[in-house]
């Protein structure tokens, strides 16, 4: 109403909507939602007992036979491993060194050595002479004081060696590298000394 005139200006004043409403509707809806997931949750959780009521139980017998000796593995105790018994280490005994064969070594004669007609090997030539007793005189006075197997022996009775001389030889050597260390040896005193192999 206005204060002046006493008129109605407000004819179409309302009253302010209430707040009931909008709270009343909100509340369905939490209720609605609650109850529909409470709704689906159930029927999972039926879907899962319906799964699992079919799936048939399996035992540990139906594996066949490799479930059979499986089950009877796991009961069957194990028997324990007895431990090797150790045998006694057999000693290896060094077999002795065969005696040299007949005719492969030097032969001592006299103040002198022999070569035998069945030895190969190598020695060290201190002298070829022409005569044999001036061969042998050497040889003897060469022997004097060294521990060297000296001897003579006529050259014709070897291939290996040159015709027509007597050799005067030191010592027996299988290999020709010791041969040649004996001929430096032996040859700062009988220069032109000097290896030799002798083979008939």
């Amino acid at each position: 109403m206005c204060l002046e005139c006493g008129s109605r200006v407000a004819l179409d004043y309302r009253r302010p909507p209430s707040w009931r409403v909008p709270v009343a509707i909100l509340t369905a809806v939490i209720l609605l939602t609650v109850a529909g997931a409470a709704i689906a949750i159930k029927k999972i959780g039926d879907d899962a007992e319906r799964e699992v009521d079919r799936t048939p139980v399996r035992s540990g017998n139906q594996g066949g036979p490799a479930g059979a000796q499986g089950k009877e593995a796991s009961t069957k105790p194990t028997a324990e491993k007895k431990p090797a018994e150790e045998k006694p280490a057999t000693r290896k005994e060094t077999p002795p060194a065969p005696a040299p064969a007949s005719g492969t070594e030097l032969v001592k004669q006299g103040d002198l050595y022999r070569w035998p007609p069945e030895l190969k090997a190598f020695t060290v030539v201190l002298l070829s002479g022409e005569d044999r007793a001036s061969a042998e005189n050497f040889a003897r006075s060469a022997s004097k004081g060294r521990p060297a197997k000296i001897g003579v022996i006529r050259a014709d009775d070897f291939k290996s060696l040159p015709k027509g001389f007597f050799v005067v030889f030191a010592g027996q050597y299988e290999e020709r590298a010791t041969a040649d260390r004996a001929a430096d040896r032996l040859g700062k005193r009988f220069s032109g000394s000097f290896p030799q192999l002798v083979e008939r």
